[in-house]
């Protein structure tokens, strides 16, 4: 019965292992290599190298010429293909997450001087190798894209099929939703961040960027660590879980050159008119918001390790304008006495009477008191992420990363 129980556990581990290593953040290089006259060329050597980072896959052409590399980093590449006796062609790619680049080499001439061509390689208008309907969301328009907030969860809205609320806030009207694609409800997409779970298990959205109350951002992944995500309308059947879309963001990683970033975004009422419920004698409401940070990153050790880093932090003070209904000190008299005079009244209830602000003007058709409040507010957020990778041989690479995110 032990051996029962061990080998029970021991297969529930494996299905497990095996179910969850279908659901890929990364891409795939895939084409043919033919000749001049349109034969496939078989052996042909392909070599793809990573700009950034210098990681170098290769693969063999098959006998109909074509070759896949699969599970490539997303980011731009230099891609190479040569035969025997025929001269080398180099195409630039872009590869994405969680989609498959294809690209064809057509080798001519005999080899006779060393050299290279280069070409810019074109995307295709139809991809014949999937069937899953899906939108990258590069890290340019991430950052050049005006977002409020700073909230990355807002570029969704570009996919066809997306639908957020009118007033802004995604999903639902009063915060902890996401977005609807295709007529799902807004709680049954799937996140995740570098290929792993990024779902909250109370709200099933989103656990970083998720939603706040009345859509105030609880948590946010700092914009400038994002190199893009993938929202897949129709994921494949291997990411499961949900019916929604299979939204897949790619953090930043290090190269072999340092770069960094550092920035700060102002938003003061001293800019703003004033507002119509600020007539006198109330004054101009307050807002102040600054959101700033930073990042960096860089080598370690060239071609081996890289890091990234990042910081976002948010400090916001705003004002709220209330005109309350609130008693008169004839009205709390009056009470006192048909309750049989102060003395007899519970002295809690006095205390609770003294949290109403004084009444500093009386509603002529109710005789009830009326009082101008402004309430003080604020929204702090710090959000941070360290990225470390590591590549132990061209196909296996360790990585490390650590996100923070906490909100007053």
């Amino acid at each position: 019965m032990k051996s029962f129980r061990l080998i029970t556990r021991l297969l529930l581990v494996l299905s497990v292992a095996l179910a969850s290593y279908g659901q890929s953040f990364r891409g795939t290089l895939r084409g043919e290599v033919k000749d001049s006259s349109g034969g496939a060329i078989a052996g042909a050597a392909v070599s793809a190298r990573n700009t950034q980072t210098a990681l170098i896959r290769t693969a063999t052409t098959s006998g109909d010429g074509s070759y896949v590399l699969s599970e490539l980093p997303s980011g731009s590449y230099d891609v190479t293909a040569a035969g025997a006796s025929l001269q080398p062609v180099k195409l630039a790619a872009k590869v994405d997450v969680g989609a498959d680049t294809v690209l064809d080499f057509t080798l001519g001439k005999v080899v006779q001087v060393e050299q290279t061509v280069e070409v810019q390689a074109g995307s295709t208008l139809l991809n014949p190798t999937q069937s899953t309907l899906s939108q990258v969301i590069e890290n340019k328009l991430v950052i050049d894209l005006p977002l409020n907030g700073r909230d990355f969860g807002k570029l969704v809205a570009l996919t066809p099929g997306v639908t957020v609320e009118g007033s802004g806030v995604a999903g639902s009207e009063k915060g902890f939703g996401q977005f609807n694609i295709n007529g799902n409800r807004d709680r049954s997409n799937n996140y995740l961040l570098d290929g792993t779970d990024n779902n909250d298990p109370f709200f099933n959205n989103s656990a970083l960027n998720q939603v706040g109350i009345t859509g105030a951002p609880a948590s946010l992944l700092p914009i400038d660590a994002i190199e893009e995500f993938n929202l897949q309308t129709q994921a494949p059947a291997e990411y499961g879980r949900n019916s929604g879309a299979a939204v897949n963001v790619i953090t930043k990683s290090g190269g072999n050159s340092f770069h960094g970033s550092a920035f700060e975004y102002l938003r003061n009422s001293a800019l703003d008119a004033r507002n119509y419920f600020n007539g006198k004698p109330n004054p101009h409401s307050p807002f102040k918001n600054n959101q700033f940070g930073a990042s960096l990153g860089g080598p370690v050790v060239r071609n081996r390790t890289f890091f990234f880093g990042a910081y976002e932090g948010q400090q916001e003070r705003v004002t709220s304008d209330f005109l309350l209904g609130v008693p008169t000190t004839a009205q709390i008299a009056a009470a006192e006495t048909a309750a049989g005079g102060a003395a007899s009244v519970n002295p809690a209830l006095l205390k609770v009477l003294n949290y109403y602000p004084t009444a500093t003007a009386v509603d002529s058709a109710t005789g009830n008191g009326t009082a101008q409040v402004a309430v003080p507010d604020k929204n702090d957020l710090n959000s941070a992420i360290l990225k470390v990778d590591h590549q132990i041989t061209p196909n296996e690479t360790l990585t490390g990363r650590y996100a923070y995110s906490g909100g007053n």
